[in-house]
């Protein structure tokens, strides 16, 4: 079924399909490798969420996830931002480039987003994720851990 959707297009719910399989999904590495560069941001974080579970190679995934930190400089928090740090911790020490900006975000006294409670999930998630960055967990049989819990679209 998988191989169909792709074939179909790599949309979001397909590769939110195939980083769930994670390596036996690795015949469609090479079709998610591109989606990390395309025009959308959604795309680039779904395909590099994919990306590092199928095949555990985290620096493109890192590369992908970055720059949709970018919205944080200006303490604007969204969903996205939400989900990319959540990628970002399941990544681990790989995503150590994160950190700076991950860091800010918990030593700044000012409210990210004007919404108490997307700034206190902010907080959650950053806390987490930092914890996972500095601290990672290998899961048992080596693999890439698991990918990061539910995301809001």
């Amino acid at each position: 079924m998988c191989g169909a959707a792709a074939r179909a297009g790599l949309g979001r719910p397909v590769l939110r399909h195939l980083a769930d399989l994670g390596p036996p999904a690795a015949p469609y590495a090479d079709a998610v490798r591109p989606l990390l560069t395309c025009p959308g941001e959604w795309s680039r974080v779904g395909a590099a969420e994919a990306w590092w579970r199928i095949t555990g190679e985290a620096a493109p995934a890192v590369e992908a996830l970055l720059p949709e930190l970018a919205p944080l400089a200006g303490h604007r928090v969204t969903p996205l931002v939400l989900r990319t740090v959540r990628a970002l911790g399941a990544i681990g020490g790989p995503a150590a480039a994160a950190r700076p900006v991950l860091e800010a975000v918990m030593s700044s006294r000012r409210r990210y987003g004007g919404v108490i409670l997307r700034d206190e999930e902010l907080f959650r998630v950053t806390q987490k994720a930092l914890s996972c960055i500095v601290r990672p967990v290998t899961p048992p049989g080596g693999g890439p851990p698991p990918r990061p819990g539910p995301a809001t679209p």
